[in-house]
């Protein structure tokens, strides 16, 4: 098999490309990766890492004028590169999809499309750039050899070349029996921690219900924000730590904070890795009815659904008799994702054969 060349606008600490990169490596195919470093501070963890760009800052708010610095750098790093189609490149996001596109009318070049969130409903565009946005969209879709989605949700054209490779995680117990003797009424808040993933209501919530535990993974940019949560005792903040000390941590906690301002489009179609995490753990997730895959979770059994803003339907969240609820809502997520959502499994199936051809 050729050589993995991923390439996307952020480090290669992003939790999926870690997930991959390690799946590539443990079947000794070698994996490249080119990326955008946010932070000046940022050190590679990895061999064969290449920055073509830095700075930028992570949630600065001119952020999207440095896109397009970004989406230049692809384009010359790509037009003069050597061997293209020695590797199987993998371009994660518009981005850096749009950049490659344009190689591919110089050059004959080969790549595989890979759609976290579509670029076009992430930011509230205009209108007109909306549209003209999607057109392009469509235009790389149709160059690609492949397309990954992260659900099914998104799929609306191109279900012929189409892969779906859920935001699931390799199994954190290797096929152990997943133990429930130390749960508590704990939950458990990761992620991007700001108002746009209900962080306010959540806050409020833990304010009125100090016998309850929260565990906050995450960085806070708000200095109100995050005196508010150093003042609350039931509240525990950590920084970002790695996949397996995060699932760790979680363990004991009876249910995972997956909550989307439902006002930006792009999160009403919000495919969560947190659903399969708390899958994985055997944890139920908390989301809102707004998010599309709230059907799903209800369908399945794997969690609760409650309204966005902090109100009258998180009151079942509130006894302790919710976390003897917990157990059995996450022996059921847990055995769901043994059957059909373990991550190893499904890139076997679905794309290692896709790259070999």
């Amino acid at each position: 098999m050729k050589p993995i060349l991923y390439v996307k606008g952020s480090t290669e600490k992003d939790v999926r490309i870690s997930k991959f990169i390690n799946f590539f490596k443990d079947i000794s195919v070698s994996t490249f990766f080119v990326g955008w470093n946010r932070d000046h501070n940022n050190k590679s963890i990895r061999d064969n890492v290449k920055y073509i760009f830095t700075g930028g800052g992570k949630n600065n708010k001119f952020l999207i004028l440095y896109y397009p610095i970004w989406m230049i750098q692809v384009f010359f790093y790509f037009i003069t590169k050597k061997n293209l189609n020695s590797y199987n490149i993998i371009a994660v996001n518009f981005d850096t999809a749009l950049p490659l596109y344009l190689v591919s009318l110089f050059r004959k070049v080969e790549f595989i499309y890979e759609i976290y969130d579509q670029f076009a409903l992430s930011y509230n565009f205009p209108n007109s750039i909306k549209k003209m946005l999607l057109k392009l969209d469509r235009i790389i879709m149709n160059k690609a050899k492949y397309i990954i989605h992260v659900d099914s949700n998104r799929v609306n054209s191109h279900y012929d070349k189409t892969i779906i490779i859920e935001n699931t995680p390799s199994d954190f117990y290797s096929g152990k029996v997943r133990s429930y003797n130390n749960l508590k009424h704990k939950f458990a808040v990761t992620g991007l921690l700001n108002n746009i993933r209900g962080l306010d209501h959540i806050l409020t919530f833990a304010s009125k219900n100090t016998h309850i535990e929260f565990l906050l993974v995450g960085n806070i940019q708000d200095v109100d924000q995050m005196n508010f949560v150093n003042s609350l005792k039931n509240v525990s903040l950590y920084e970002f730590m790695p996949q397996n000390d995060l699932f760790r941590l979680m363990q004991d906690c009876c249910g995972i904070f997956s909550l989307y301002n439902p006002n930006l489009e792009i999160n009403r179609l919000a495919a969560s890795n947190k659903v399969y995490d708390a899958m994985m753990l055997g944890i139920p997730v908390i989301t809102n009815k707004d998010v599309i895959n709230s059907s799903f979770i209800l369908e399945k059994n794997i969690g609760l659904v409650i309204n966005y803003e902090c109100d009258e339907t998180w009151e079942k969240l509130k006894s302790i008799e919710f976390v003897s609820q917990a157990r059995i809502i996450g022996e059921n997520a847990r055995l769901l994702y043994l059957e059909k959502f373990n991550f190893v499994s499904i890139v076997k199936d679905r794309l290692l054969n896709k790259l070999s051809n």
